[in-house]
């Protein structure tokens, strides 16, 4: 018998099992983690399919175009069919405005969310990166402006600045496709939805004026009615703002999934007021000419410019403030309704162990 059979039988046995373990551990390296900048956003799967980014985003879509069709024709009539005409045509155009350019801005992101969903069900690896999920929302967005802002050039090419009032259309619904490729689209999504409630409430308030002003005292004298409207204006905004929070925390907690977190609510709830400021911030913009315009004809278009401005503005503070206020306490009773349950949770190993 040779040295080296001796040896190897003396060996212990349990020193030769030790010794299987290490060699394939020298001999198998793990491959290094990639880097945290080269790894994808993960995408949810549910039953071998993609997650939609922004449940319900297609009815979304539907409610919005129908808002924005509704706003076109209003914005139709009340400037008529011939502009050159009516010597108030532009103080119309002015006040009708910021009601077209928000309209498009919130169809711009349901169309956007609508397409970023249909993205993540084609090319789900590229639905996990920015640049492809931001294209095809701005993409979508742009073509839904161009798609308003044509027929308001070619309708009304003799109002002043119409071609930058045209742009400025498609430029809000091509921020609101923006928008819609964040990677949270169901919070995008839910400020949307309560963007709309907003609108809907405005509706209601321009209904139910009179009987608004008469319930808060307006008289004959213009205090009366100047303090009442000032009554229903803040209480309608209020109302939005309510609307909208609570609006935005049901769609998150049906359609969002449980890794949202109360931020997510507390941003749902702000949204709609931050797209309405958006909104406006466009309007200032690109309307900058028309609202110069409607400044130098009288004091009086002047002074109902400014009020309604001013009133546009109040309005998209309160929703934003009320709706995050709203959103933050909602999910704030329910997570201190699942605190005590998941107490008793915890109790019932401890309980058992000293019986």
């Amino acid at each position: 018998m040779t040295d080296e059979q001796t040896s190897a039988r003396d060996v212990p046995a349990d020193a030769a099992d030790d010794a299987v373990p290490a060699a394939s551990a020298a001999g198998d390296q793990p491959a290094p983690a990639p880097a945290a900048g080269d790894q994808p956003a993960p995408v949810t799967v549910s039953g071998g399919q993609p997650t939609p980014v922004a449940p319900a985003a297609g009815v979304l879509a539907v409610l919005a175009l129908a808002w924005l069709l509704a706003m076109l024709s209003s914005a139709r009539q009340a400037i008529g069919d011939s502009p050159d005409a009516d010597p108030l045509t532009v103080t119309r155009a002015a006040l009708e405005l910021p009601q077209v350019i928000s309209a498009s801005l919130i169809a711009g992101i349901a169309v956007g969310l609508t397409a970023v969903n249909l993205l993540s069900r084609l090319a789900g690896a590229a639905a996990r990166r920015r640049l492809p999920r931001f294209g095809t929302g701005a993409g979508a967005g742009l073509l839904t402006g161009v798609a308003v802002a044509t027929p308001i050039l070619l309708g009304y090419d003799g109002l002043p600045s119409i071609l930058v009032l045209s742009g400025a259309v498609a430029a809000a619904a091509m921020l609101g496709g923006l928008l819609a490729g964040v990677r949270e689209g169901a919070v995008v999504a839910a400020g949307a939805v309560g963007a709309l409630v907003v609108f809907v409430v405005g509706l209601l308030e321009r209904i139910f004026e009179g009987d608004l002003r008469s319930f808060f005292g307006a008289g004959e004298t213009a205090e009366s009615v100047i303090a009442a409207s000032g009554w229903a204006s803040l209480t309608a905004s209020l109302a939005a703002g309510v609307a909208a929070g609570a609006v935005g925390y049901v769609y998150l907690r049906r359609v969002g999934g449980p890794n949202l977190r109360w931020p997510a609510f507390l941003v749902a709830g702000a949204l709609p007021g931050l797209l309405i400021l958006i909104a406006e911030a466009v309007t200032r913009i690109a309307g900058t000419r028309l609202f110069q315009l409607v400044s130098a004809a009288s004091a009086d278009d002047q002074a109902v410019l400014n009020y309604f401005n001013a009133a546009r503005f109040n309005r998209a503070l309160i929703v934003l403030v009320v709706g995050a206020v709203v959103a933050t306490v909602l999910i704030g009773r329910t997570l201190r309704a699942a605190d005590p349950a998941s107490s008793e949770d915890d109790g019932q190993p401890a309980s058992a162990g000293t019986n």
